[in-house]
């Protein structure tokens, strides 16, 4: 009976020591006096983003966090859309600007599609670290944070950064109930 025990002891350590060992490390912050509860629709702004190695290139990644966007209830407003937008209606095609004057487009005239912005940065070094910032549309004051970091095993793939990319969108949603269920208890 005794060996039994120890054997059970040992089989949930190793369980638990590799749940543990293969965690990614992530964190959100929410900015103090930020309200992310009345924000319905994000936009995704280009990425900050040097693909290294076998990762996808930047436009991949882009379309990554657009799919990755399924697990949310919030509405996604593809880069791609908010282009196609300001083509449209200002006839300013912003693909063929440079980077800077791309994003300064972008965040002028995302106000017509969306409540927020999402920017997301991607450090390639010995581990791979997404930094998610959300931004309110019009004073592009920042709103919500959320960091992410592979483990050294974790390859530079479009499966890691879908599942990277869905982790943020889970944790928005989670922070966004958590914001309101905090407003509903102090009113009571």
């Amino acid at each position: 009976m005794r060996k039994l025990i120890q054997m059970l002891v040992i089989a949930c350590m190793v369980v638990l020591g590799t749940q543990v060992a293969f965690a990614n490390y992530d964190k959100e912050t929410l900015i103090e006096g930020a309200d992310i509860t009345s924000i319905n629709r994000i936009a995704i702004g280009a990425p900050l983003y040097q693909p290294a190695g076998n990762a996808p290139n930047r436009e991949m990644l882009t379309k990554i966090v657009y799919d990755a966007s399924r697990v949310t209830r919030s509405h996604v407003v593809s880069y791609d859309t908010v282009l196609d937008t300001i083509r449209a209606t200002k006839g300013i095609d912003a693909r063929v600007l440079d980077r800077r004057q791309a994003a300064k487009l972008f965040k002028e005239n995302v106000s017509e599609l969306a409540d927020a912005y999402v920017i997301l940065t991607v450090a390639n070094n010995s581990r791979t670290s997404f930094f998610f910032d959300v931004y309110k549309v019009g004073t592009n004051e920042l709103l919500y944070t959320y960091g992410i970091y592979a483990n050294k095993n974790e390859e530079d793939n479009e499966k890691t950064y879908a599942n990277f990319c869905e982790q943020f969108y889970k944790h928005f949603d989670r922070a966004a109930e958590n914001q309101l269920k905090k407003e509903m208890k102090s009113k009571f």
